[in-house]
């Protein structure tokens, strides 16, 4: 008898474990899914500086983005990078990520569901900057930077700033107001931003 309830218990914990680590994996790996992917912000994005090189036939773009962790505990943040693709704005080029602080370091790629993402690791309160930069060939002197992106991370940010480099080109048209800064620099500014629309920018090639 002593034998038999031996045996009963030894089973029954046997069907717990089989089942309850395969569920617990599974659990764990939905709950911490999203964040890994970038579906679902645990850090903060604060703020952004925007540069854009324009050429007659494409873009240059170089953005530093400002990410905080709120938490009094390390985490790992999920990112994708947005881009605008059409058949006029072929898929970016020469794609990098780095650091740049608390330590300068270049950040590996990954191609997954048809986004490049990577990851990075907060420690408690972390700051990190982080530099993305990319190449987009266009056959129409116009482009598009994606704003709108902000939204899913749910707050305003603090401070973004834009700014045009022109290159043996001539800004003709831009949906936000641009001010001039110096003869080839043009910008604009916004504080505690949450973008509507998206920044849509046209040129034209200087005459000799």
């Amino acid at each position: 008898m002593v034998k038999m309830k031996f045996y009963i218990k030894l089973k029954q914990r046997f069907y717990l474990d089989f089942y309850f680590w395969p569920i617990f994996s599974i659990l764990l790996t939905i709950l911490i899914l999203p964040f890994l992917t970038g579906l679902y912000p645990m850090v903060r994005f604060t703020e952004e500086q925007i540069t854009i090189n324009v050429y007659p036939d494409h873009v240059i773009v170089k953005g530093l983005y400002v990410y905080k962790n709120p938490f009094p505990f390390p985490v790992v943040q999920g990112f994708s990078i947005p881009f605008s693709v059409d058949q006029d704005h072929p898929d970016p080029i020469h794609i990098s990520v780095r650091t740049l602080s608390p330590e300068k370091k270049f950040i590996p790629i990954r191609y997954i569901l048809g986004k490049h993402r990577f990851d990075l690791h907060f420690q408690s309160k972390e700051k990190v900057l982080v530099h993305v930069q990319y190449s987009q060939h266009t056959s129409v002197m116009n482009a598009r930077y994606l704003l709108t992106t902000t939204k899913p991370w749910r707050r305003p940010l603090i401070k973004g700033t834009y700014r045009l480099f022109t290159e043996n080109v001539k800004i003709i048209d831009s949906n936000y107001l641009l001010k001039p800064d110096k003869t080839k620099i043009f910008s604009f500014e916004r504080k505690n931003f949450m973008p509507n629309y998206d920044w849509e920018f046209s040129w034209e090639i200087l005459k000799s």
